[in-house]
């Protein structure tokens, strides 16, 4: 099964933990970073905000982006 792996950017530079897991294709991969970008944007409260100007890169086994999820974007659909 394919590995793909989920990498937050946002403006600041600052490395974020990387997160990710098998899944079989790209469509399963990309539900997977919605559910963590969800995830992400309603634990930021807890935390320091994530910045809703960046977005959530899912990278292939080799870490080659194939898609991008921006992150303003989840926001607007779970307010």
């Amino acid at each position: 099964m394919p590995q793909f792996f989920f990498r937050l950017n946002t403006r600041n530079a600052v490395a974020h933990a990387e997160q990710g897991g098998d899944f079989p294709d790209l469509r399963a991969a990309l539900a997977g970073a919605h559910s963590a970008a969800r995830a992400m944007l309603h634990t930021r409260h807890r935390h320091p905000p994530i910045e809703l100007h960046g977005s959530l890169d899912i990278e292939d086994e080799r870490h080659r982006p194939v898609a991008r999820i921006l992150l303003a974007d989840v926001a607007r659909q779970i307010s």
